[in-house]
């Protein structure tokens, strides 16, 4: 068995952090294009300030839970390509899949337990958002150095 301390735990924070950011931004976004459709306007200071705002607040719950998401996910990934001995490409894809179905078990898991979407920006369209940033955090985790790979499943 291989030894924890040499996951990639580097790469998994700095992809947490783009996918949570986007995930966040993502949510935000949709929401002020749904006051829009009610003729609430929203000027460019304002979006930035609710950003920023939906940003710190979200951290401490949404930033978590997609934090441990991302990691179930990738650790499930690892022990999977471990086992299956697959290399190259196809663990590649399958870190970025599995960061992305990550996002969207965590919010479709959300709703049977709680009877409502807790992250607003989560519905309809919004969901392919933040199953979105999944997929681009995913791309951050795999993508810088891909020799590291062959070395951790």
């Amino acid at each position: 068995m291989r030894n924890i301390t040499l996951w990639p735990w580097w790469r998994f924070l700095r992809a947490w952090l783009l996918t949570f950011t986007l995930a966040s931004m993502a949510h935000t976004q949709f929401n002020l294009a749904q006051l829009s459709r009610v003729d609430i306007s929203v000027n460019l200071a304002q979006r930035l300030n609710m950003t920023s705002q939906d940003w710190l607040g979200l951290l401490p719950t949404y930033g978590v839970i997609i934090a441990v998401g991302l990691l179930l996910g990738w650790l499930i990934c690892t022990a999977i390509l471990h086992f299956t001995d697959a290399k190259g490409t196809v663990a590649e894809v399958s870190y970025v899949l599995a960061g992305g179905i990550a996002i969207g078990v965590i919010h479709i898991a959300m709703y049977p337990i709680l009877q409502v979407t807790l992250i607003a920006g989560a519905r309809d369209f919004g969901l392919v958002l933040q199953i979105l940033s999944g997929l681009i955090g995913a791309c951050l985790f795999v993508y810088p150095k891909k020799s590291y790979l062959s070395e951790y499943h």
